[in-house]
């Protein structure tokens, strides 16, 4: 997930914006699992200030709308449970964020220049904090 958000970082340019919509959901091999709350921190631990941040209510079917939506029918006049599609669905409730890139102090001359080790440290104290290490950190 490190590598993940330091890509979107750097392919942004200072005060560019991530919009983001979709489901918080890990492959089951991954090394990290956040929570949103989670997420968000190691969002912000990166460099962004989050403007926005929602967990939608609504599920969201992965393949069909019926899929969430046991009241519908796809027939007219037919019993909801008699025109179901499965009987098991496969949906998400969606995170919805808008963050913004925070000001690299590298980009102003006026400001003494530093080293990337800002959001490095920042990354450490993720490490810390969850015991997993980014491949972008030296060992």
């Amino acid at each position: 997930i490190y590598e993940y958000i330091l890509t979107i970082r750097n392919m942004l340019r200072n005060n560019g914006v991530w919009i983001n919509l979709g489901p918080v959901q890990w492959h089951r091999n991954a090394q990290l699992q956040p929570s949103t709350n989670e997420l968000r921190d190691i969002i912000e631990l990166a460099g962004f200030r989050v403007l926005h941040w929602e967990v939608s209510e609504k599920l969201v079917a992965y393949r069909h709308p019926d899929d969430v939506d046991s009241s519908r029918s796809p027939k007219s006049g037919v019993n909801a449970s008699e025109g179901a599609r499965f009987t098991r669905s496969e949906a998400y409730r969606p995170l919805k964020f808008v963050a913004i890139r925070k000001e690299d102090k590298l980009d102003h001359e006026d400001i003494p220049t530093q080293s990337n080790g800002d959001l490095l440290s920042a990354l450490e104290k993720v490490k810390l904090l969850t015991g997993r290490r980014s491949i972008f950190m030296p060992t």
